[in-house]
């Protein structure tokens, strides 16, 4: 995307930024418009203007291609992030990812102020919070609605990240405090090679190691391995695998990783994956069964998929709601 603004009209660039609540539009993304100052947004073009480009028209009239209809505002970050995956961030994904931003921007400014909040406001008290815990959890929900297409891992780790409370459902409602990319063992004796984990979520006297794939990401191989039998994906496969090696080089390296990282306790761990859309993959009974044969043969892994995980979380905000 090119976001030289020599073509774009001033209006439309005051119009672009004043829509966008001074936010980025990407889902998940809190990065206001200036930090001190600085100016921390950028416009974008979403159908491109360089020709040759992924996400360039040779239909769309250059009236278009310059029009606020054809701005999305993101932080540089992820300006560079939709740039490098265009065919993750199509024309029609940008689109509705804007549309689905500027939404909960008109939906903040026209909510009136609650009752509560005005109480305490007049009689001195402390505010509620901007977001109350039944509020992040509506804004997770939609944020799965608007992008549950998307395959970059990347960016389900950095949506966790942002949203910890989204694990509360994969270890049974425990509070814990969640780390990322963590070093769980495994190096050789030259000080190369190590195993690092997604999420290592500390709960009480135990943790547990997470590792993330996508939504898009294959449950089951395509076709039938005999009979009415589906095998596991080779993706899903592998992160069992993998996932498993984690816990064993975490238990074999404990004592170490102990000494390091104290408070660190480990008394049985428990391993979770969260991987791809059991609603949309598994059509037929002969699947679903076959996928529930497979995770339920498990006895300390927890395999979890992320249409699973949104419902669930989708519950907890009505019930909080």
């Amino acid at each position: 995307m090119d976001n030289s603004r020599g073509a774009i009209r001033t209006s439309v660039i005051k119009a672009a930024f004043g829509l966008t609540g001074g936010r980025c539009a990407f889902p998940g993304c809190h990065t206001p418009a200036l930090d001190d100052g600085v100016p921390l947004l950028e416009l974008a073009h979403i159908s491109s203007v360089a020709p040759g480009s992924q996400r360039y028209s040779s239909t769309k009239p250059i009236s278009e291609v310059y029009s606020l209809n054809n701005i999305i505002v993101l932080c540089p970050t992820h300006h560079e992030h939709v740039d490098m995956e265009p065919e993750t961030y199509s024309v029609e994904v940008l689109t509705k990812m804007r549309d689905a931003h500027l939404a909960r921007v008109k939906n903040a400014l026209t909510q009136p102020e609650s009752q509560l909040t005005q109480s305490r406001r007049n009689t001195g008290g402390p505010e509620t919070p901007k977001k109350s815990a039944s509020n992040r959890l509506t804004n997770l929900v939609e944020i799965w609605e608007e992008s549950r297409e998307n395959g970059s891992e990347e960016y389900w780790q950095q949506l966790f990240i942002d949203h910890p409370e989204a694990f509360c459902l994969t270890l049974e409602g425990k509070a814990y405090n969640l780390r990322s990319k963590c070093y769980v063992g495994g190096k050789s004796v030259d000080n190369t090679g190590g195993n690092v984990l997604d999420f290592l979520a500390q709960h009480g006297g135990n943790v547990a190691l997470v590792e993330i794939k996508t939504p898009k990401t294959k449950l089951l191989g395509s076709q039938r391995y005999r009979g009415n039998v589906y095998a596991p994906s080779g993706e899903l496969a592998g992160s069992t695998v993998q996932v498993l090696e984690y816990r064993h080089s975490l238990v074999s390296n404990l004592p170490g990783l102990t000494f390091e990282t104290p408070g660190l306790r480990a008394t049985h761990p428990m391993s979770v994956i969260v991987i791809g859309n059991l609603t949309e993959e598994c059509t037929n009974e002969n699947q679903r069964r076959s996928f529930e044969l497979y995770r339920s043969s498990f006895r300390d892994l927890k395999i979890l998929t992320y249409d699973e995980l949104f419902e669930g979380i989708r519950n907890l905000a009505e019930s909080l709601g």
